[in-house]
């Protein structure tokens, strides 16, 4: 079966989305699939974990060079890394007169290697620019990580409708093959502003809809995926250590929580 693409995205930054990238990344490598970690955010806080694993091979081919380069091409291994760049891929987006060559040759890429890996894993960055665009018109799913702050929860509309980057505006003008898995809830806290928050989420219907759900057929809030927040994961990722593979409590405890999102995850893609 040729390789699934996943872009996550959103446009407002610090909601962890690269986080939620490695966790991702690294329970697709742990099913024995074959992965290729993209990394399109000049931050490189999906490169800088992956790296320090010691179990990606990191490409010489950088993210930029996937947009750039019509003959672009990676290592033959199993679980490969392109990193980031960060000059070169700020420097895309103010070459307008060539953003439809760089989604083409993007998405000639993921053709010419779709045989080569089970699944594409991008990471995207918070700017609407070309990007976001040439991920989101080269993938076959998106996952939309969001926070339960106001500002997020009012930048929703954004996130699905922007006249450039919207996940509606991709799928209805680009791509419509495009499936949104949902908005993922990250670093939820148990205080009354977040229960409130995501109170609204549940019971705006058009909101509701759009969560990503652990079954098919939600009927209660159980039913709704989310992350918690935990220091765990962040000094596990710093350390560029697999989450499930670190034995101390609060590391299993974290674990046990996120794996069934996981699963999901890699169930809505056509896992085993």
């Amino acid at each position: 079966m040729p390789a699934r693409v996943l872009t996550l995205t959103n446009q407002k930054g610090g909601v962890g989305k690269s986080a939620l990238a490695v966790l991702i990344a690294h329970y697709l490598r742990s099913l024995g699939a074959r992965v290729l970690a993209v990394d399109f955010d000049h931050q490189g806080n999906f490169t800088d974990p992956l790296t320090k694993s010691g179990k990606w091979v990191v490409s010489s081919t950088t993210a930029d060079k996937l947009l750039t380069d019509p003959e672009a091409t990676v290592e033959d291994a199993p679980f490969v890394l392109v990193p980031r760049t960060k000059e070169a891929l700020q420097e895309l987006e103010r070459q307008p007169a060539r953003y439809t060559d760089f989604a083409r040759n993007l998405r000639s890429f993921f053709s010419r290697h779709r045989d080569r890996f089970d699944y594409v894993l991008i990471d995207t960055n918070p700017t609407p620019d070309i990007r976001v665009l040439a991920a989101l018109v080269s993938s076959d799913f998106v996952l939309a990580p969001i926070t339960l702050t106001q500002e997020a929860i009012t930048g929703i509309g954004d996130l699905l409708a922007h006249p450039r980057v919207g996940i509606a505006t991709v799928q209805q003008q680009f791509n419509r093959k495009l499936r949104f898995m949902g908005m993922l809830p990250m670093m939820v806290e148990p205080t009354p502003f977040q229960r409130a928050n995501l109170e609204v989420l549940m019971g705006t219907p058009q909101y509701r809809a759009r969560l990503l759900t652990l079954v098919d057929e939600p009927k209660s809030g159980a039913d709704f995926a989310f992350i918690k927040k935990a220091v765990a994961i962040q000094e596990v990722q710093a350390s560029g250590q697999e989450l499930f593979a670190v034995r101390k409590t609060a590391a299993r405890e974290a674990w046990n929580e996120i794996k069934p999102v996981m699963h999901r995850i890699a169930t809505l893609m056509g896992a085993a």
